[in-house]
């Protein structure tokens, strides 16, 4: 499944792409096209894609993450993300590229706080 994006806009035009792509579609492999950039994806375009934006995911222009006080590595839930009108879709996005990475077997740029990982398991979070 090809996935167009510009390099300025990788969150927002993979979102477009992406967004409303099935469970089953989101099985495909994924071919990433940099708009106006030559060169086919062999493997290289979709490693660099999965580093851009699971570094997007975190723009502080999304609101949806922010640092975990006191370590200033680990990513947790932004309490203020309602200040963006899209953060529920943009969260459900943010989950199904996390989910692709790990069916594909690919590694993000990411670091979740542990008891953000406990609660994906549905472990309780003391």
């Amino acid at each position: 499944m090809a996935v167009h994006v510009r390099r300025d806009h990788v969150f927002e035009d993979s979102y477009r792409e992406l967004h409303r792509k099935s469970p089953e579609e989101m099985k495909n492999r994924l071919y990433i096209v940099f708009e106006g950039e030559e060169g086919q994806d062999a493997g290289g375009l979709l490693r660099e894609w999965y580093m851009i934006i699971s570094r997007e995911m975190f723009n502080p222009m999304y609101a949806l993450f922010r640092t975990s006080p006191g370590d200033r590595v680990t990513y947790t839930i932004n309490p203020s993300s309602h200040c963006n009108p899209n953060h529920l879709s943009y969260f459900k996005f943010v989950g199904r590229i996390v989910a692709k990475a790990v069916y594909d077997n690919r590694l993000l740029e990411c670091y979740f706080t542990r008891s953000f990982y406990k609660h994906i398991l549905g472990k309780s979070v003391r």
